[in-house]
């Protein structure tokens, strides 16, 4: 099995990405939605690595509820 190595920037990258789609669309950053964007870019970031960050990203930040 491959191991899956995320620097801590990557994450800062992909919360702060989910961040800034939610404000440009009028909606309130709350923990809730940062992690549902998270899964949505998850699932059509057409990057492979990417995709990983962002899913690794939700998990992470849904711990912290």
């Amino acid at each position: 099995m491959d191991k899956f190595y995320v620097g801590y920037n990557d994450v800062c990258l992909a919360v702060g990405r989910a961040t800034l789609n939610l404000i440009s669309h009028g909606e309130a950053p709350t923990t809730e939605a940062i992690v549902s964007i998270l899964k949505s870019l998850g699932e059509v970031e057409p990057n492979e690595f990417w995709q990983k960050v962002f899913r690794f990203a939700a998990d992470e930040v849904s711990k912290e509820q």
